[in-house]
């Protein structure tokens, strides 16, 4: 879809995203991405997977957790201003940390030399990769760290797909986005 928006800070299509997802049926749209996910080849030979653990109206894949033959990882925050991957299963001790998001409480660390794929939140996502996140520079940090072999996707509603976002160079383009409709793949 690349829909255009012309605005002049991301602070202002942080708010426009927020906005716009406030107005869409995400529970819907969660399960039209979670079936996209499923029939992507990439995850289903993904065996290591970093991914996020959903809040706020985000696209929901917390549901994809329950799959067993996938070693997941989710994020904690650090007190440094970097985070850290932790593996996860559904008897994984979680407590939320100080922006309401749930974080594994311990747990085993993954190394950046280990996913096959990560999933990576965004309130948009333009045609060049460059996504829009929460403007703390987490994600971005820790997908500097990674090295070619894990592929960087956003699964996001196609209303937040837009034509051009502003980025900085320490901003790290994803690989893919994956919508209700369709994966667009940046690589090329």
């Amino acid at each position: 879809m690349f829909s255009r928006l012309k605005l002049t800070t991301k602070e202002l299509y942080r708010a426009r995203a927020r906005k716009l997802r406030s107005e869409l049926d995400m529970k819907k749209i969660s399960g039209e991405i979670r079936s996209q996910i499923l029939a992507f080849g990439i995850y289903k030979k993904a065996k290591t997977i970093a991914a996020f653990y959903s809040f706020d109206n985000e696209t929901d894949i917390n549901p994809l957790f329950r799959d067993s033959s996938k070693h997941w990882y989710l994020p904690r925050v650090m007190g440094s201003g970097d985070m850290a991957f932790y593996k996860y299963d559904q008897s994984t001790p979680m407590q939320k940390n100080r922006y309401g998001i749930y974080e594994p409480v311990g747990g085993v660390e993954l190394s950046p030399d280990e996913p096959d794929l990560i999933f990576v939140p965004a309130l948009m996502v333009d045609k060049k990769g460059h996504r829009l996140g929460y403007g703390k520079g987490y994600y971005d940090r820790f997908l500097s760290k990674l090295t070619e072999k894990s592929v960087k996707v956003v699964p996001i509603p196609e209303e937040l797909t837009i034509e051009d976002l502003p980025a900085d160079e320490f901003d790290i383009p994803v690989d893919f986005a994956i919508t209700g409709y369709n994966i667009y793949d940046f690589r090329v």
